[in-house]
């Protein structure tokens, strides 16, 4: 399909981080968008009010008339949504956002970021890494806001783009025996793999299958291009020697061609050095952790490949992150905020990790929400060591996907009943909602107190209902 034949879009689901940012290579394409979704606010509104896009929050049908393509997702429902359905019946065109989204990218030469955590940090920071030498790619980043860039997408006219990779299925209410993952359409120049671990257990049956799903992607890269993986992870580094001729690794272990060393943190920055080829490079970064300084090396490994020079001059000590990623909201009621998409245990440990390094003495407290009752229950034990390093945890309910069923046999109380049984120091307790969260934090926290929320799904909305908390008193 010849996707920009059509003139008219119709994104079901445009308020998905996914969605909004093809909707801004749609527009800059010179296309018309239009789209539906739930009324709630997303981390998207910034973009979307930017873009002057005020989605059906009905989903209504008939579609406009004007309408010629209609692009979903696996969300509401998917292919079997009544607008996608409706489109069907009426012969509009209607592909995935999988399959749109490589249309774009296979177009250039594209650098793609997979694994289960760190994508969006890596595939941002690239793309800051080539605007900062003029190369201005395309990109398509699955985050509410890039500051400093200002946009989640954009198609230009040069031949890079840089795309988050999603290992999901394409669309989860279609059951067939062969798993479609999202990034199975995308043919990247380069393919970076900061981490492979076992997730999505809605749709994988163990950490082998996920292993096989990646192995066949690492084929598709062009194999005059490069795969970048973590060379401390052994199993990463065989599957991905297996896939491609070209593979270049960092890490920490001597035996990485990109190798981190002398990291050091303190509150407000990080420092580190790199060694590659016998020569030594530093950065700096305003962003806590070390997985992040591990992350900054895997988009430097990645963008040397266009540029040798990016090897010294990368910028990467003005790059501020992404919404939702270890995001600075700042100091409400004398308490330091920060909020992290992190919803995979690994990711949890990483982010609490980082808030300690940041504030080794200061109280400080960390709100979770777990994302979808699967993961969950496949991943409790884990889930429990993941907070092993806090000393006060606090949560609210499981956020259910729309594509699972509620599960009465797992649940946030049973995780903090859990952790509290096995790690004495740490005191546990769930909330239940955001607005209790609220009141939490303005009972118990104090100025000076550090703040952290985690997870995947509505969590962020707490910091809104803060303000009008402070505001009120």
């Amino acid at each position: 399909m010849e996707l920009l034949h059509f003139n008219s879009f119709y994104l079901v689901g445009i308020k998905g981080v996914a969605m909004t940012s093809l909707a801004q290579l749609l527009l800059d394409a010179d296309k018309q968008v239009q789209g539906s979704d739930t009324p709630e606010d997303f981390p998207t509104k910034i973009q979307l009010d930017r873009l002057q896009l005020y989605p059906d929050t009905q989903f209504k049908t008939p579609l406009p008339s004007t309408i010629d393509c209609v692009i979903y997702t696996g969300a509401h429902n998917g292919g079997n949504n009544p607008q996608v359905k409706w489109a069907k019946k009426h012969h509009i065109p209607t592909i995935t956002h999988a399959q749109a989204l490589a249309y774009f990218f296979n177009q250039k030469r594209g650098i793609a970021v997979c694994g289960v955590g760190g994508k969006s940090t890596v595939a941002a920071m690239i793309t800051w890494i080539l605007h900062s030498q003029q190369l201005n790619p395309s990109f398509s980043v699955g985050v509410g806001n890039i500051p400093g860039l200002e946009k989640t997408g954009a198609w230009t006219d040069s031949k890079y783009f840089v795309a988050e990779a999603d290992e999901y299925v394409e669309d989860p209410t279609i059951k067939t025996k062969e798993i479609v993952p999202r990034f199975s359409y995308l043919k990247p120049f380069i393919t970076v793999c900061p981490n492979l671990r076992f997730d999505h257990p809605d749709v994988y049956r163990n950490f082998e299958q996920t292993k096989q799903v990646f192995g066949q992607f690492f084929t598709q890269t062009d194999p005059a291009g490069g795969l970048i993986v973590n060379g401390d992870d052994p199993v990463l580094v065989k599957l991905a020697k297996q896939a491609h001729p070209h593979v270049l690794t960092f890490g920490e272990s001597h035996h990485v061609d990109f190798r981190l060393t002398n990291y050091q943190s303190q509150t407000g920055q990080t420092t580190s050095t790199f060694e590659y080829q016998g020569k030594t490079y530093q950065f700096t970064l305003h962003l806590p952790g070390k997985f992040n300084a591990l992350n900054a090396l895997a988009a430097i490994a990645a963008t040397s490949l266009t540029d040798s020079q990016i090897l010294s001059d990368h910028n990467l000590s003005k790059f501020r992150s992404t919404a939702r990623r270890f995001e600075n909201i700042g100091v409400i009621h004398g308490v330091q905020c920060y909020d992290d998409y992190a919803h995979h245990p690994h990711e949890i440990k990483a982010a609490i990790a980082a808030l300690n390094e940041w504030y080794p003495k200061q109280r400080k407290v960390i709100a979770f929400q777990s994302h979808t009752y699967s993961r969950t229950k496949q991943l409790f034990d884990e889930f429990v060591d993941s907070f092993a390093d806090a000393k006060e945890v606090v949560m609210t309910d499981i956020f259910s996907s729309a594509r699972e069923q509620s599960d009465p046999t797992i649940s946030s109380t049973k995780l903090c009943e859990a952790i509290e049984k096995k790690y004495s120091q740490t005191k546990a307790q769930n909330l239940k909602t955001n607005k209790k969260l609220a009141n939490y934090f303005k009972k118990e926290l104090k100025p000076g107190d550090i703040f952290l929320t985690l997870g995947a799904g509505d969590i962020y909305e707490v910091y809104q209902l803060l303000n009008e908390v402070i505001l009120s008193l």
